[in-house]
């Protein structure tokens, strides 16, 4: 038994449709979907690759972001250079064992082709490439790998134009290097191409965009070649073909800097902890403050100088030593499966636009960053951002629909038991006993609401969450402020309050 995992960077499985996406279409309708898959928190890229390598959340393998900061200097994860700052290239990056690992470990391997970040590249294929499995980057193949088969198939390649946007013959040649390297070797147990589309062009454009609509046909048309191999040939030789994505998109909807803001109020903050800079910040949908000197009050004033603003959305905190919250009013990092040593002391969420404005799309959010309004965006909580495809073929698998929750990180467990491996400790996710055609599935397993709060005078935040099989799954999150009655003017002397 083989797995061929194609990674559709950002698809939403709400935009499938016959006339765009036909292939995928058909894909869904001969194999299983996953009706309630989702990503991982926060839904960025670094982390999903991290959360699709090891099959845990980020307080398992320890990318708590896009960007984050660790001895003090702000680490970004496109990086691979900055990432090996962390330690070296046989651990301390990742603080979970992957599936490259497991593979290599009981003499198997795994094909890594991708044409994401570098950074991500080289998370999604962690402890494959570092032991001579074939690994192609398509920006710099002989960047990750000096596999033999590698060195032969890249020369014959041209360059590819730098950073292309669209990219368009980028994610071509994946899937181009996909097949060169079948008419050079057998496909190993597993390979994993991770197409960069269409979340490029969705932050160009936004998701419903022209262009948009065009790049994602295209998508569809480079994954329709590995699926036509796989039905005229890879399913007869008992290939398993998933094809899946890492997060979806919200749209921006208004922007804000949180930085500023702080800034303005008297905060000595900055992007990362130099001597005049008491708390270092990253933001994008998620906003991460780590403060110099956790145990004062500097925390509790940020939180109480944030909470007050519209875009300010559901907050959590490190845990204390006495197992509580460090902030009052937050909820606990855990509570999201994102508590790690790396973890900022402060982190949240931007809320929806719909918080503070009734009329707003209901998929448009708050931002902090350089992309402008009404282009596509992700990192956070909400359902759309946390949305993603997973579809499922092959004699491992049946068809149909799952309806019960399923996550990110149940592909690798599903992936390793099929092939007779042993799961590491430090997996958080779970087989998915209901896609395998040779499991017993006749138990009944209620999903329960477990949802969280936390509620003041002025707000109450909620994560949505749902517990099924032990396992705990995210599926959105809401602020709600009280609603003033209408036709009543405000107090317009504050002096004259009433008791």
């Amino acid at each position: 038994m083989k797995f061929v995992i194609v990674v559709l960077d950002g698809l939403r499985p709400d935009q499938l449709h016959y006339a765009v996406t036909p292939n995928l279409v058909e894909l869904s309708k001969i194999g299983l979907r996953l009706a309630r898959h989702t990503s991982s928190f926060p839904s960025e890229t670094r982390v999903s690759s991290a959360a699709l390598a090891t099959g845990g959340h980020s307080s398992a393998h320890g990318i708590i972001g896009n960007r984050f900061l660790a001895n003090g200097r702000s680490i970004d994860g496109s990086s691979l250079s900055a990432l090996l700052t962390l330690g070296g290239e046989r651990g301390g990056v990742l603080t979970a064992t992957t599936i490259g690992e497991v593979l290599a470990a009981h003499g198997r391997a795994m094909l890594s082709i991708g044409s994401q970040s570098q950074g991500s590249f080289g998370l999604s294929s962690w402890g494959s490439w570092q032991t001579g499995a074939p690994a192609f980057w398509v920006h710099d193949p002989s960047k990750f790998s000096g596999n033999g088969v590698v060195r032969r198939i890249a020369p014959s390649f041209p360059m590819l134009p730098a950073d292309e946007q669209p990219a368009l013959a980028t994610i071509e040649r994946v899937v181009d290097l996909f097949f060169s390297f079948l008419k050079k070797d057998a496909p190993p147990e597993v390979s994993l191409l991770w197409l960069s589309e269409p979340d490029i062009t969705y932050h160009m454009f936004g998701l419903r965009h022209p262009t948009a609509r065009e790049v994602l046909h295209e998508v569809d048309r480079q994954f329709g070649r590995i699926f036509a191999w796989w039905s005229e040939k890879g399913e007869r030789e008992g290939v398993q073909l998933i094809a899946a994505s890492d997060h979806g998109h919200a749209i921006i909807g208004e922007k804000v800097s949180v930085l500023k803001h702080l800034q303005r109020s008297g905060f000595k903050v900055g992007y990362e902890l130099t001597p005049d800079v008491d708390a270092a910040i990253t933001a994008q949908r998620v906003v991460n403050i780590w403060a110099r000197d956790r145990e004062g009050d500097l925390l509790t004033e940020m939180h109480q100088c944030l909470s007050e603003e519209p875009w300010f959305g559901v907050a959590f905190s490190r845990q204390a030593s006495d197992g509580a919250p460090l902030i009052t009013n937050t909820l606990p990092l855990s509570a999201v499966m994102a508590e790690h040593q790396r973890s900022a002391d402060l982190s949240f969420v931007l809320a929806d636009c719909r918080a503070a404005n009734r009329n707003a799309s209901p998929d448009a959010v708050y931002y902090d960053g350089t992309y402008p309004i009404g282009v596509g965006m992700h990192g956070g909580l909400s359902a759309q951002e946390l949305s993603s495809l997973c579809l499922l073929a092959g004699n491992a698998f049946r068809s149909g629909v799952v309806a019960a929750p399923t996550s990110i990180v149940d592909l690798v467990p599903t992936i390793l038991s099929s092939l007779g491996l042993p799961l590491p400790s430090t997996m958080h996710g779970r087989i998915i006993e209901e896609a395998l055609q040779d499991r017993e599935d006749s138990g009944q397993y209620d999903v329960e609401d477990a949802s969280v709060s936390i509620a003041s005078s002025a707000r109450r935040a909620t994560v949505f969450r749902e517990l099924y099989r032990q396992r705990l799954y995210l599926r959105g999150a809401a602020v709600n402020r009280p609603v003033e009655p209408e036709n009543v003017k405000p107090d317009t002397n504050p002096t004259q309050l009433k008791a």
